[in-house]
């Protein structure tokens, strides 16, 4: 996903707009630029490929003289073409009077491009380019119509900031798909396409809607929809969104590892009371008046494996038929509408697209929709029939830690408190909440333990594949933590059914091989225990995470032991050990943790 911060006003724009591109390199992006107008027409632009460190250095090295009140900063996540310094953004015309910054993808972009190849010269690979050029070729001297017409001519999603440099005190954005907002404090208006990206700085911000412009002209802004203008009131923000900080830790993934314990206890504040081991929560007491019959879900990456954990207690407590769906397939597969289906959607920001899409698609059958979403003033959370929010801050590095841990424990609460409605008898409910209770401690023990399972990691750092093996409740999690080790130290994992060994994947153990067995107590251990036996009788490695010390030490070479939970709970107890395996091993490969290569916390194709 790239990412856009613009800036018009009175203050030299150089010095901040750079930093703020600085403040969200915790993604892998692979260019950088800056473009800054001065009120006399002057342009300062500057490219680097990589990161902003590198454009920093060649800004700080060029000398200006002049004030630049109008500058747009951009970092790029390559989704055309080659990391080079002309495929960088911002795009400009033939003319060199507009210049474009393009965040997504125009899926038109090669017939367009066709027909202005008759008029223009283009420099680059890219689909944004394109803009550049129709800006150019359809300007009518009104740059709202203008607008109007480039994006009715492009297909697909779009973000667009755009500056002329013939009106340099102007600047234009409109959107389709792609989150913008703009951010306002007693002196500066600033545009940024990241939810959290100026809350530390901004006291209140607007959401532009699909399809609007926005024109921000001496400290005002203005929003058109369809050439006319629209009211729009601003929204104050929440201080609890904080500008990061490692604190004590060397990686930012590392400290939001640590942040879990009190985490979960944000979740939890003031919905369960665990004295009276009761539930209080007016939006699950609305949920739980509807007539219920069944629950689709739909989700991605690991929110996709904290989900299937999630099926797991709902068909096994309350006895709901529950399915899972990725998103983006949901989206292009055949939708059959169900009056007594809830569809529960989640994302982080709240502004994930494809997500987004799908709530339209079941929002215009008028079905009932449910969003769970870590940011109270999202997009989505506003378009829901209904929404829990988890008060868990914003995680924002690319490896997802604590985000898994608090979409878990809101999803136990929702399990619980329509389980308790249905079919669950409260002293069984009563049980699970007392374990509940107690996980907070559990992570911080846990969390003590980073020392040893480092130890591990740099044993095992030198394999060239794991296979990590799980039974019944335990798949989400053996999938999650094959997700993470790849994430974080580029190693090759796989996860199967313990119980599939014989089938397949025992042709491809070797030497080479590391296989991470999850035989957690009440999880069928004597069976796992079985299939352990499988691999051992071939003198292969395995790592064993245990709730017990067993006697059978011919079984494992080493283990992790977590703690003995009721079976409902196993899912939580097992995540922070192999989380912390993930980093140290990542560590010990000298991998980049809080920048995976190649990766974003979200992106822009389907």
């Amino acid at each position: 996903m790239c990412w856009i911060f613009a800036y018009n006003w009175k203050k030299d724009s150089i010095p901040f707009l750079v930093e703020w591109l600085k403040n969200l390199e915790y993604r892998w992006y692979d260019s950088a630029w800056v473009v800054w107008v001065s009120e006399n027409g002057e342009v300062f632009l500057e490219k680097s490929i990589w990161r902003v460190s590198n454009l920093a250095t060649k800004v700080e090295l060029k000398k200006r003289e002049l004030k630049y009140n109008v500058g747009i900063a951009h970092t790029r996540w390559a989704t055309h073409w080659w990391v080079t310094e002309s495929n960088a953004h911002p795009h400009y015309s033939e003319n060199k009077r507009f210049f474009v910054v393009h965040n997504w993808i125009i899926e038109n972009y090669k017939e367009l491009r066709k027909s202005l190849e008759k008029k223009y010269k283009f420099y680059s690979e890219t689909d944004s380019e394109v803009v550049a050029k129709l800006l150019e070729d359809l300007y009518d001297w009104n740059m709202l119509s203008t607008i109007h017409k480039v994006t009715k001519t492009i297909v697909w999603a779009y973000a667009l900031a755009i500056i002329d440099k013939k009106n340099p005190w102007v600047l234009v954005w409109t959107k389709l798909w792609s989150p913008m907002i703009i951010w306002i404090n007693d002196k500066d208006i600033f545009l940024a396409s990241d939810i959290n990206a100026l809350s530390w700085v901004a006291n209140e911000f607007v959401q532009m809607e699909d399809n609007e412009v926005v024109i921000i002209e001496n400290g005002n802004f203005s929003i058109f929809s369809n050439l006319s203008e629209v009211c729009r009131d601003c929204e104050k923000i929440e201080k609890n969104q904080k500008k990061s900080e490692k604190w004590k830790y060397d990686t930012f993934t590392e400290k939001e590892i640590h942040e879990i314990p009190e985490v979960i206890e944000n979740v939890f504040k003031g919905r369960i009371n665990f004295e009276t081991k009761s539930i209080h929560n007016e939006t699950l007491e609305d949920l739980n008046e509807h007539d219920i019959e069944r629950i689709e879900i739909i989700a991605s990456g690991s929110s996709y494996f904290a989900w299937q954990v999630w099926t797991y207690w709902f068909r096994e407590l309350a006895w709901i038929p529950t399915e899972v769906r990725i998103s983006n397939e949901f989206l292009y597969d055949t939708f059959i509408p169900n009056s007594k289906t809830l569809y529960i959607f989640m994302s982080q920001s709240g502004e994930t697209a494809d997500v987004r899409e799908c709530l339209k698609m079941v929002k215009s059958k008028w079905c009932l929709t449910f969003w769970i979403v870590n940011v109270v003033w999202s997009t989505i959370a506003r378009m829901c029939d209904m929404w829990l929010f988890s008060h868990a801050w914003a995680e924002i590095w690319v490896a997802s830690t604590k985000n898994i841990i608090w979409q878990l424990w809101v999803l136990i609460l929702m399990a619980l408190s329509l389980w308790m409605k249905r079919n669950l008898q409260y002293s069984r409910g009563r049980e699970i909440m007392e374990e509940l209770s107690n996980l907070k401690k559990i992570f911080e023990k846990q969390l003590e333990k980073s020392k040893d399972i480092k130890k591990l990691a740099k044993k095992y750092s030198d394999v060239k594949s794991l296979f990590f093996l799980w039974r019944n409740l335990l798949y989400p999690v053996a999938s999650e933590w094959s997700l993470k080790l790849k994430e974080l130290s580029y190693i090759h994992s796989e996860s199967y059914s313990s119980w599939e060994m014989k089938h397949w994947p025992l042709a491809l153990v070797n030497k080479d091989f590391l296989c991470i067995f999850l035989n957690l107590k009440w999880v069928f251990e004597e069976k796992t225990a079985s299939n352990i036996k499988e691999v051992k009788a071939r003198n292969w490695i395995v790592l064993w995470i245990i709730t017990k010390w067993e006697d059978d030490k011919e079984l494992y070479d080493d283990t992790i032991e977590v703690p003995e939970v009721d079976k409902v709970v196993t899912p939580f107890v097992a995540l922070i050990p192999v989380w912390l395996f993930a980093l140290h091993t990542a560590t010990e490969l000298w991998r980049d943790v809080d920048k995976p290569q190649n990766l974003a916390k979200s992106v822009t194709v389907e």
